[in-house]
């Protein structure tokens, strides 16, 4: 059967992500790391975790959270348009929530490197999440997330810093680094920036909260402050941190998933 250059699925296969008809079905949750490699940190925080497949960007794992539950991780890549695909082809392949698990810039000295944060909303910033309206304000995390995510920094004792951010599609002058010639920009790119009010800049928030919610899938994002943009320190070894937003992570989306098996119980899909 031809494909459709509209809808380019293949027999139930999406046209970017390893997975599809001929795959196991995945979890009804799914962690989002940007970075490929991050998907096999998983695996230290996971037990049974194993590598489905991996095409491009987009590398997808499963494996066991504590207590059973099986939990999804699939990277993004960089930016708005490679996550756009991620969270949409995810959402068909019947994830029902989705938990960002990334870094930030921070523009605020209170947030030092190294310190977890949950997103609770994104000011908006980034063209691939342009396509879907949120509302002057940006896209806000789902409350469900947010509690979750709330209870298992609580249950693990891992302080949990809660954040506004502006997602935006360029690393360097978009967030403010100068570059030779254009350091007069990137100086008033950063002025901008710290006149959004936001606490971090970061690249792959606002789409994730965007587009699950216009597909009615819950979503949230729980980032680690790699840098901080007011005191100019960075963090050279982030391992630990990421270590430690993965297993709040993990207990959150092990949450989240009792709450997806049972609106699919009861034959309706989580509240978005």
């Amino acid at each position: 059967m031809a494909r459709s250059a509209q809808d380019p699925w293949h027999r139930g296969a999406p046209p970017h992500l390893p997975a599809g008809a001929a795959a196991e079905a995945l979890p009804p949750v799914c962690l989002l790391p940007g970075d490929p490699a991050r998907v096999d940190l998983a695996a230290e925080v996971l037990d049974d975790f194993r590598v489905l497949g991996q095409n491009r960007e987009f590398r997808i794992g499963t494996g066991r959270a504590p207590g059973g539950r099986r939990i999804a991780v699939c990277s993004t890549g960089i930016g708005g348009p490679s996550t756009e695909i991620a969270v949409v082809e995810l959402a068909r392949l019947g994830v029902r929530t989705v938990l960002r698990t990334g870094g930030m810039g921070a523009l605020t000295d209170r947030i030092a490197p190294g310190a977890v944060c949950a997103a609770t909303r994104a000011v908006p910033g980034s063209g691939a999440a342009s396509h879907y309206p949120a509302g002057p304000a940006g896209p806000a995390a789902h409350p469900a997330v947010l509690t979750a995510l709330r209870r298992a920094a609580r249950d693990l004792d891992v302080p949990l810093t809660e954040i506004s951010v502006a997602t935006v599609d360029s690393y360097y002058l978009g967030q403010g680094r100068p570059l030779p010639g254009h350091e007069e920009h990137a100086a008033a790119r950063m002025a901008v920036l710290r006149e959004l009010g936001v606490d971090g800049v970061e690249m792959e928030t606002e789409t994730v909260l965007a587009v699950a919610g216009a597909l009615g899938v819950r979503a949230g994002a729980v980032l680690v402050a790699h840098a901080n943009r007011a005191t100019d320190d960075w963090l050279e070894d982030y391992r630990p941190a990421q270590l430690a937003m993965l297993r709040v992570a993990v207990q959150a989306a092990a949450l989240l998933s009792d709450d997806d098996e049972a609106t699919t119980s009861r034959g309706r899909r989580p509240r978005s």
